[in-house]
């Protein structure tokens, strides 16, 4: 990683923010999921599935399989020449393999079709240099009321997290590390979602005796989309057994009698999935509000209110007091424990 991380703010590791910022860069349909297990049945009911993007400490001593460009000629595949950008490369990993499934939008469509033929060096270079890919991760940089740690080149001494991807392309699974010289082969596979998590449980258990923060996410369709299209077809079962249902009432024959209460069965079990669709749906757009608003709340500069809360209560004598007592309960928290208790 280079030195100049000025124009590369950190972002933080969560799927509200990365779902917001692949939706600001243009893409449609895609969303960020945190993963808690790495069971295959898990990864299959969240399909389709594009990519996983895989956090941890980086430390000198576990190291991944050494990379390897034998079997990688199809895969877009960059280097990060820029700090703090491992998070949004991770993510453009994951897209730009999966192009054929996923609409990338204008924005990445021209810039994966500038950068196809760059080897990975220049890849990395037109990635950073991309002004709405720029723009778009640097919507996420926290307001400072002070200069701090984070903006100072880091150090060896510092807790150096990272983000990889893990995803398929032409029926194997590659793990793409900005930092290596080549994409990671792990091997054909014909089920990706089972094989990946060997791979990744793997890599968790080097660090397992000094280390147990990880982040885990996979980048997946935007179930609203998929919920809307089975609700369609719903409807239309429904309406065609309701047609169904009032011929047969129509008809006085015994054979119609009994068809009447299957079809009547069935109406019941459709009408009650449909519920139970429309309660996912209102879910989904629930956690998407809620992913909205947390956004805003990390992007909202507080500084100014907090100035005027704290002039305002210097001003009615009650600011000192305060940092007094703020003081004592941090020379004495036992004490304020047993206070409390």
């Amino acid at each position: 990683m280079g030195d100049d991380n000025g124009n590369w703010c950190l972002i933080e590791s969560d799927p509200g923010v990365f779902t917001e910022l692949i939706q600001n860069m243009g893409v449609k349909d895609v969303q960020v999921e945190e993963l808690y297990s790495l069971d295959a049945d898990t990864l299959h009911s969240m399909e389709p599935v594009y990519g996983l993007i895989f956090l941890f400490k980086w430390q000198p001593g576990a190291q991944p399989p050494e990379p390897t460009e034998d079997q990688a000629q199809d895969v877009y595949f960059a280097h990060q020449v820029i700090q703090n950008a491992c998070a949004t490369q991770a993510i453009l990993s994951v897209l730009m393999n999966r192009d054929k499934d996923i609409e990338l939008g204008e924005a990445l469509a021209n810039l994966r079709s500038f950068s196809i033929d760059l080897p990975p060096d220049m890849r990395g270079l037109a990635l950073t240099n991309c002004d709405q890919v720029r723009r778009v991760h640097n919507s996420f940089q926290r307001v400072e009321a002070f200069l701090n740690d984070a903006q100072r080149p880091a150090t060896e001494d510092d807790d150096l997290f990272h983000f990889v991807s893990y995803v398929p392309v032409g029926g194997r699974l590659y793990e793409l590390d900005g930092l290596k010289p080549a994409p990671i082969d792990h091997g054909t596979t014909d089920d990706w979602l089972a094989d990946v998590g060997q791979v990744i449980q793997k890599r968790m258990n080097e660090y397992s005796r000094s280390e147990i923060r990880f982040n885990l996410m996979a980048v997946t369709g935007d179930p609203r989309k998929q919920l809307a299209e089975r609700i369609t077809s719903v409807d239309a079962d429904i309406s065609r057994l309701t047609e169904r249902l009032e011929a047969l009432r129509l008809d006085v024959r015994e054979e119609s009698r009994e068809e009447v209460s299957r079809v009547e069965s069935q109406l019941g079990a459709l009408s009650y999935e449909r519920e139970m669709l429309v309660c996912r749906v209102a879910a989904e757009h629930d956690k998407f509000d809620k992913y909205k608003f947390e956004n805003s709340l990390r992007k909202h500069n507080f500084i100014p209110m907090i100035y005027q809360l704290l002039r305002g209560m210097a001003k009615r004598g009650e600011l000192l007091p305060v940092i007094e007592q703020a003081k004592s309960k941090a020379r004495n928290p036992q004490l304020e424990r047993d206070r409390v208790n």
